[in-house]
């Protein structure tokens, strides 16, 4: 007689179909209901997120992705996520070598994420950039564009918005050089 499941393998295997769930398309362009995908971020509605109004929790600052002059380092994270730390260290690292010439953004994606958390988080490290909480709709929108890694936050890519509106990710855990690289690479 075989062994039931356990939770780890469960937990597994759900969390390798939602990571799929999102990444999986045939050559021809489109999704499983044989409807044509929008393609790079060219829809409304993945434009939607960079012109979605966030709050930045630590200030009470209202701001859009869509409108900033300088490049944009957006960080989907978790505070209890030690990886999300260890990528805000390296954040951290960045922030102080270019300084306001780029502005750097941490957000949480879950809904039950209570802002004042993430604003203790921000001050009890001492960080010095937006920290907010991303609307459902807006975490869908990048869901839609940059796939389903966006939204677990272990795992999540940082993404470089150029004033333009181009944007690249940068693999979790990037180091600051790596960082700094991307935003010269991608928005100069």
């Amino acid at each position: 007689m075989s062994q039931p499941p356990t939770r780890r393998t469960l937990l597994a295997a759900a969390g390798t179909s939602l990571v799929l769930a999102g990444c999986l398309e045939d050559e021809t362009g489109t999704d499983d209901t044989g409807d044509e995908k929008a393609s790079g971020g060219d829809s409304e509605e993945t434009k939607n997120w960079r012109e979605t109004t966030l709050e930045d929790v630590t200030t009470g600052e209202s701001f859009t992705v869509a409108n900033a002059d300088r490049p944009v380092v957006l960080h989907t994270f978790a505070p209890f996520c030690p990886t999300c730390n260890s990528q805000q260290e390296e954040i951290a690292e960045s922030h102080a070598a270019v300084g306001d010439d780029v502005r750097f953004v941490d957000l949480v994606i879950d809904g039950n994420d209570d802002p004042d958390d993430v604003r203790a988080h921000a001050e009890e490290n001492g960080y010095e950039w937006a920290f907010g909480a991303a609307p459902e709709p807006f975490t869908g929108a990048l869901v839609d564009e940059f796939g389903q890694e966006i939204s677990v936050h272990a795992q999540s890519p940082l993404v470089v918005v150029c004033p333009d509106g181009t944007t690249t990710t940068v693999e979790k855990i990037a180091r600051a050089s790596k960082i700094e690289t991307a935003i010269n690479d991608a928005c100069r």
